[in-house]
């Protein structure tokens, strides 16, 4: 045998630097070369895997074949182009098992097989020299020993079997990794309509909050207003006691039609001249005088003008002030809400919520889990404007 010289350390390390700097060795093709030449094959040895368009399992046989010290027509027989890294694995097992040459390149001539295939055909050869062994079992020794051979060839073949059994579990494993994948996928989606659904719900909210807030500022303009004509009507009402107390008798002019003349009376009242009678319910009394200065009768004289100045302002404050009330349980049956909500709306009615507090959470159509935040916020509002 030839003697072999270990690679050095430094020529190792710039071989695998050069390897690097190729893009189609991956880490795994590295660590194969790297690991045969610390076993104590060659650089040229590795190179003629290497300089091949070999994948990683190709590369695993032929290193394989090397180690083992296999001649050069084995390699290339086990390794032949058109081979899978799968087929080529299977001639080799076939080849350590006993099976001739010549036969494992009847078998890996047709590159169609695949490795199943390959497998199923090395197993017949293999059974049809166990039954011409058997035959002959009867014969001259030379005949036992090969029938021993065969034996042996037999049980290795169970043995790989195994391995192979361990195989195809490791390929479910990676079918069923794959299946694992397409879940994920499909969990990644649900999440993402999820997170599109609360966008959707929090724009909603947003929306109700926006008219909560709205509706308090129209409530504010409505409570100045209401606060400003209160204050207006009392202003008008003193007035209208302040002008009562400080009213005179006024002059009165009174057409004589017959005579067509203007006489002027003054509504003066001598010592001699009787009491003038008093009329409840009006504001004074006037007394009207003839042509020649005498009392003739007295006049009751309403403030009529103050009257119906007052009664307008109190027909606007009582329209500011008082609304109609609105029937929620004939607005609740229209709009057909579901339980939660209708749960949400009685919550709301307990807790003191105004009718325009209520509009807003039945006419909005909001849900049920929003309703609840909501209606904690206008409890919170009210509670505020209570105190102030």
């Amino acid at each position: 045998m030839q003697d072999r010289t270990r690679v050095s350390s430094m020529d190792l390390k710039a071989h695998m630097n050069n390897l690097r700097k190729n893009p189609k060795f991956t880490e795994e093709i590295l660590k194969l070369v790297e690991s045969d030449l610390q076993y104590g094959l060659t650089i040229e040895e590795t190179e003629m895997y290497t300089s091949k368009r070999f994948d990683y399992a190709q590369m695993k046989v032929y290193s394989t074949c090397l180690r083992n010290g296999y001649p050069e027509d084995v390699r290339d027989c086990i390794t032949r182009d058109g081979l899978t890294g799968e087929q080529m694995a299977v001639a080799l097992e076939f080849y350590e098992k006993g099976v001739p040459l010549k036969t494992v390149a009847e078998v890996t001539e047709n590159s169609s097989h695949t490795a199943f295939m390959m497998k199923k055909l090395f197993q017949s050869i293999v059974s049809k020299v166990q039954a011409a062994g058997e035959a002959v079992q009867a014969q001259d020794d030379y005949a036992k020993d090969l029938l021993e051979q065969i034996k042996s060839v037999v049980e290795k073949i169970e043995f790989q079997e195994k391995r192979y059994d361990a195989l195809n579990e490791k390929l479910k494993e990676l079918q069923t990794a794959g299946q694992d994948a397409k879940i994920q996928n499909n969990l990644l989606s649900q999440l993402a309509e999820k997170d599109s659904m609360l966008e959707k719900q929090q724009n909603e909210l947003n929306e109700a909050r926006g008219t909560i807030a709205r509706l308090r500022n129209e409530m504010d303009v409505i409570r100045k207003e209401r606060d400003r004509l209160e204050k207006r009507t009392e202003e008008m009402e003193k007035e209208a006691v302040v002008n009562s107390n400080e009213a005179k008798q006024p002059e009165i002019t009174m057409t004589d039609k017959k005579e067509e003349t203007t006489h002027t009376v003054q509504a003066e009242i001598k010592q001699e001249a009787p009491v003038f009678p008093t009329f409840p319910g009006v504001g004074y009394n006037v007394a009207v005088l003839d042509g020649n200065g005498k009392v003739v009768s007295f006049m009751p004289v309403e403030r009529m003008e103050r009257k119906r100045e007052r009664s307008t302002m109190s027909a606007i404050f009582s329209r500011l002030a008082f609304k109609k009330k609105i029937d929620i349980v004939k607005l609740v049956a229209e709009k057909d809400l579901e339980p939660k909500q209708l749960v949400q709306i009685r919550s709301a009615i307990e807790k003191g919520l105004s009718e325009d507090q209520l509009l807003v959470l039945i006419n909005n159509q909001i849900p049920a889990e929003q309703m609840e935040e909501i209606i904690n916020i206008a409890v919170y509002e009210n509670k505020q404007k209570q105190e102030v």
